[in-house]
């Protein structure tokens, strides 16, 4: 009886460990095939952001696409994207944008964002998509805003970070959707610092994101600006979602936005644009 009864217990072990094993394959599997697929969605991306020519009108040369993504975010294994810079002709931030797809009735639809950060006009820039989009963004919302209580801006490019990072903290962030208020959460480390940076030309964008992934929804910019001579530290909310949304500094409301109902127009003119542009081939 005790044989039996050990057979038995040993043949049912073995049975659980070769569905475990089972199990593990199929979770690998799936894992490696998702990967695969963020890398080929990621080459996409690129090559959809190289596409994109932004012409200051008031200059004859392009905003210059920073080769590498700033970060890269895949969503349950269906949304995934990439946040890409541009810079002016002085290497300074001029815009930023999302680049990624999402499932739409079984179809992975690729969708665009793009946010103006330098106010400065550009020459319209026409998107495919459902519908077409033509992007005239107006300039006169684009400010850098003064962090009066600031410390001064260091002299040491590690301990600017540092100011930079709690500066960031000082914010607080929410997103409204379906009538209910979301807290947004500080990402830690930001998505962009300036690369050579000194007191007069130092900056970062530092990301709010869902509960749900690490999508950016809010872009917080965090850069000196010298006025009179001195550098200080300023602040400017960059929407990077179509929900609303507020920003508060030290617990008082410094911004909000409300719903972006221009996402599904085909003449958008403000510094944010979104929307579905075609099929991921």
């Amino acid at each position: 009886m005790k044989s039996f009864l050990l057979t038995g217990i040993v043949t049912t072990v073995l049975s659980l460990m070769t569905i475990c094993h089972a199990q593990d394959a199929t979770e690998s599997s799936s894992a490696d095939a998702t990967n695969e697929r963020a890398e080929k969605l990621s080459n996409l991306f690129l090559e959809q952001a190289e596409s994109l020519e932004i012409m200051p009108i008031d200059s004859d040369k392009p905003f210059k696409l920073a080769p590498t993504p700033l970060f890269r975010f895949a969503t349950e294994g269906t949304v995934f994207g990439s946040v890409f810079v541009w810079h002016d002709a002085d290497s300074r931030l001029a815009l930023i944008g999302t680049i990624g797809s999402l499932p739409i009735n079984g179809t992975d639809i690729q969708f665009v964002e793009l946010h103006l950060l330098k106010p400065e006009r550009i020459s319209p820039l026409i998107l495919p998509g459902f519908p077409v989009k033509r992007w005239d963004p107006d300039i006169d919302e684009l400010q850098l805003n003064p962090l009066d209580e600031a410390p001064a801006v260091a002299a040491n490019a590690r301990m600017r970070l540092t100011q930079m990072r709690s500066l960031a903290r000082q914010f607080t962030a929410q997103m409204i959707h379906n009538n209910q208020t979301n807290q947004l959460r500080l990402l830690p480390h930001p998505l962009y610092r300036y690369s050579d940076s000194t007191p007069e030309r130092d900056g970062a964008l530092f990301a709010f994101v869902w509960d749900n992934g690490t999508d950016p929804e809010l872009v917080l910019r965090v850069e000196s600006v010298t006025r009179d001579g001195v550098p200080t530290w300023n602040y400017q909310p960059i929407r990077f979602t179509w929900r609303a949304l507020k920003l508060q500094h030290k617990g008082q409301d410094v911004w909000q936005q409300g719903e972006f109902f221009q996402r599904d127009s085909p003449q958008q003119t403000t510094p944010y644009l979104t929307g579905l542009t075609e099929p991921v081939p």
